[in-house]
């Protein structure tokens, strides 16, 4: 039988859910989006969940989407039939606090997951926060420029989309996108340990505190549907092609500038 490749658990008030893929770091394929997008739901809708702790382990949150099976899909498809695209994959409309336990790896889509979900961010000294998209030829969609330079400077945010260059857990912290960085062997009992603060206190004065922050800041959605609307034009283009293909033959791609 094969793993599950989401783990959902509760213990006391606190719901968990963690990413799965171990021998894929965590790599977010179209089954573990439809898991999330329940997942996030259950946890959200269920009474006795005051809060959620989001992780991918030990050694990995996650290196984001599933290159390989974008690869597989987009020779049948358009990428823009996709099923199981949308933020509530990301747990983007969760009303109750999300604790995000990073470690390792926290690229693309995982990284826009941290972005979108949590609430709270606690790293471990391994945590690197990156969106490598460029690399491989792909114009980052969902918002994530938008959501990146609204979470960091713009030099910094310019940094992870033009570069491709990792955020360290230090800096990460300096720049306060994470509130706190703790040894590996400490992240998930730190992250139990805020999520019990957490469960303290009212959860009706809790869930009103984060409508409140996620209403004032909020990306915004001229600058989200413009940012979407250049990914979706880009997937045309030779050099979305080529860079996939180049990372799957594992060699330098032949860009074409078109």
């Amino acid at each position: 039988m094969a793993a599950e490749v989401v783990l959902y658990e509760k213990k006391g008030k606190t719901a968990y859910i963690t990413l799965n893929r171990p021998d894929k770091n965590n790599a977010i394929n179209m089954e573990a989006r439809k898991t999330l997008a329940g997942l996030w739901c259950e946890a959200d809708t269920d009474p006795e969940v005051w809060s959620i702790i989001l992780t991918g382990g030990d050694r990995v949150f996650s290196t984001g989407l599933d290159m390989a099976e974008l690869a597989e899909f987009r020779k049948k498809e358009l990428l823009g039939n996709m099923p199981y695209t949308g933020m509530d994959v990301f747990g983007a409309h969760v009303s109750k606090p999300v604790i995000a336990a990073v470690s390792g790896y926290c690229l693309g889509g995982g990284f826009l997951m941290t972005m979108v979900a949590a609430d709270l961010r606690i790293a471990s000294r391994t945590a690197k926060f990156g969106m490598p998209e460029v690399k491989i030829g792909i114009t980052p969609g969902l918002g994530i420029p938008v959501m990146l330079t609204a979470h960091f400077p713009q030099n910094v945010a310019l940094d992870m989309l033009l570069l491709g260059h990792n955020l360290s857990a230090e800096d990460a912290y300096r720049f306060g996108y994470v509130s706190r960085v703790v040894p590996p062997g400490e992240l998930l009992a730190e992250a139990e340990a805020v999520a019990k603060e957490i469960n303290d206190m009212s959860p009706l004065v809790v869930k009103n505190i984060k409508r409140v922050i996620r209403t004032v800041t909020a990306p915004d959605s001229k600058g989200v549907a413009f940012s979407n609307a250049v990914c979706l034009m880009s997937r045309y283009s030779e050099d979305y092609i080529e860079g996939p293909r180049a990372f799957r033959e594992k060699r330098k791609p032949a860009w074409k500038g078109r």
